[in-house]
């Protein structure tokens, strides 16, 4: 007389474990360097240790959202986020979602904290030494005892970055050495969770981010002498309850940045400061008859205090979001789902979604594939810099609208294969940017874009059990974009039908490991195609093409795990800008020890 029961699981071909993907070779690197690791993404860099922004699908970088637990970082000001600032491992779990999906235009980049759910102890520390007087350290420690756990970690970084370079834009290309480029930062993160009954549970997060770094000519100039300090305070209490089919959640955010620019050349010292408190609470019903229901309220007040802006602007920001997902049991799922929100008083577009995607396994579960179709339609609206600077800002800019659409082809073997095949579109209207009006730049909505093109990804290996004494391990992505212009500024304006600055056509990324017992020796290839660097793509950067080489040992006694490993960067001592003017190293060494104790 018992009930059917059905069970619901999410079937994915992204159980395959990777050597390029595993967080502890990453730890203590900036986030922006591992993105282009693992991934063929474009990063957007200004030299070693400076601004790095990220570009989903040709898109700009306030156009993709970065996460920290599922709260947003970006900066109200700016719009965007610098890659560089964050030091990858002091979060267990980095997720680069590229869908337009749920609010964004671009995609959303996540970083989440995960503790240990079983008493004890664990630690976990990586040192790095490199060219340029460079030294990366990072630390963790990890514990848990009945219904209370704990994360405290910390990372350090030092770099002088004088590394010698090929200029390009003096007379004869002569070598010089970078100058005024030192870097020094410090972050500290301390989380704290427990539960307080069978249903209910809190979770406290503080991370504190101190950079000082200075800011190098351009390869045209002879010296500089600017500066930059960051420092950034973050904080979240985040409330969770599970009651059978009900579960429930609120969070609740403080966010501080405090930038100071320094000049003295044209005697400037400026400093300015960005805050953002944000909530959300999010509810989720998953009814007998496979069908779940999500609904997300949030409500954020942004403020900023800059110099430019005359007084300190505020705003806030409310926000609905609704979201149903029917499973039936073949394999087919249906989603749907909304977005509402209100800026100030302004109610801004209504933005709808529709996914579909249908899974299939064998019956002996070696095979799996699954297919999926996605339309969403999404929004930005401009930042407080956009809005508010002077001189420049324009407070009657408009709301970037935008439709996504998505194609999506999955297949696994069980953890052999991985291979995932992406094509995409993206049409935005009032594509915001700063454009000169005479001897003033501001921003102006002029510009529909069009983006198109595809992803593709693979891994795989011969070990799907890390079992065996010899093993290959494979990984290879490429992203083909065509991001154009569809409108001009002016009739004397030539960038219609062209493909916008510095988004790349193609972008590869290729590795392999050998891996015998415990050592490994690992081959990373990147290449990146021209980019233009004018609207009427006039003017191009050329493209580059970078290898790594890495080799080390992994080491297991008793309860400790120590690895060793040492690489050379840029082998073939490649001389390349990813931005125009500004300069990146040339081949390069680091060394590495890992330690950890669980």
């Amino acid at each position: 007389m018992l009930d059917e029961v059905v069970k619901i699981e999410k079937l994915s071909s992204n159980n395959f474990q990777s050597p390029f993907t595993e967080m502890k070779y990453q730890n203590g690197k900036r986030l922006s360097d591992a993105l282009g690791e693992f991934s063929s993404v474009y990063v957007k860099n200004y030299g070693v240790g400076q601004l790095s922004s990220i570009a989903v699908r040709g898109t700009s970088a306030s156009q993709t959202e970065v996460q920290w637990n599922g709260i947003k970082l970006n900066s109200p000001s700016l719009g965007q986020c610098d890659l560089s600032l964050f030091t990858l491992g002091m979060q267990q779990d980095v997720e680069l979602v590229r869908t337009g999906y749920r609010g964004t235009i671009g995609g959303t980049l996540q970083m989440n904290n995960k503790l240990k759910t079983d008493s004890g102890i664990s630690a976990n520390v990586s040192l790095r030494l490199g060219s340029f007087k460079t030294f990366e350290g990072i630390g963790s420690l990890q514990y848990a005892h009945k219904n209370v756990s704990g994360l405290t970690s910390f990372s350090y970084l030092t770099a002088e970055n004088n590394f010698r370079f090929k200029n390009s834009s003096k007379p004869g290309h002569p070598y010089l050495k970078q100058t005024n480029a030192a870097v020094r930062q410090l972050s500290f993160q301390q989380q704290f969770s427990g539960k307080i009954d069978s249903y209910n549970s809190l979770n406290f997060y503080l991370w504190l981010t101190e950079t000082d770094r200075q800011i190098p000519p351009i390869m045209s100039k002879d010296i500089g002498s600017e500066s930059q300090y960051d420092f950034s305070l973050r904080s979240m209490l985040n409330w969770k309850a599970k009651y059978k089919l009900l579960k429930l959640s609120f969070t609740s955010a403080y966010i501080q940045d405090k930038l100071r620019y320094k000049n003295p050349e044209i005697s400037l010292d400026e400093t300015s400061f960005m805050h953002a408190f944000r909530n959300i609470f999010t509810t989720t019903y998953s009814f007998p008859f496979n069908l779940v229901l999500n609904a997300e309220l949030n409500y954020d007040l942004e403020r900023a205090n800059v110099r430019a802006y005359g007084i300190a602007k505020s705003r806030n920001v409310f926000g609905l979001k609704f979201y149903s997902d029917y499973y039936l049991v073949n394999g087919l799922k249906f989603h749907l789902g909304f977005r509402q929100d209100i800026v100030g008083k302004k109610l801004l577009v209504f933005a709808p979604e529709l996914a579909i995607n249908f899974s299939k396994q064998t019956k002996n579960a070696k095979h799996s594939f699954s297919i999926a179709m996605i339309v969403s339609r999404n929004f930005r609206f401009p930042t407080l810099n956009d809005l508010y600077w002077n001189p420049g800002g324009n407070p009657d800019l408009k709301t970037e609208r935008a439709w996504n659409g998505e194609m999506n082809f999955k297949y696994a073997n069980q953890k052999k294969i991985d291979l995932s095949i992406n094509g995409f579109c993206l049409y935005v209207d009032d594509w915001i940017q700063w454009i000169p009006q005479g001897s003033i730049w501001m921003p102006i909505n002029y510009k529909r874009v069009f983006s198109r093109g595809f992803e593709t990804s693979l891994h795989a290996t011969n070990d799907e059990n890390n079992s065996k004494k010899f093993a290959i391990h494979f990984n290879a992505s490429y992203t083909f974009t065509k991001t154009t212009n569809l409108d001009s500024a002016s009739e004397f304006d030539q960038s219609v039908g062209k493909q916008l600055i510095y988004v790349p056509l193609h972008r590869v990324v290729a590795g392999v490991q050998l891996q015998y017992r415990k050592f490994y020796l690992r081959s990373v290839n990147s290449f990146v195609s021209h980019v233009f660097t004018s609207t009427d793509n006039s003017q191009t950067l050329k493209g580059y093409f970078l290898n790594d080489l890495e080799v080390g040992k992994d080491f297991t006694i008793n309860k400790y795990e120590i690895g060793m490993s040492f690489r050379v960067n840029n082998l073939a001592n490649t001389q390349y800008q990813n931005v125009l003017q500004h300069a990146m190293p040339g081949r390069s060494f680091e060394g590495t020890i890992r330690f950890k104790l669980s």
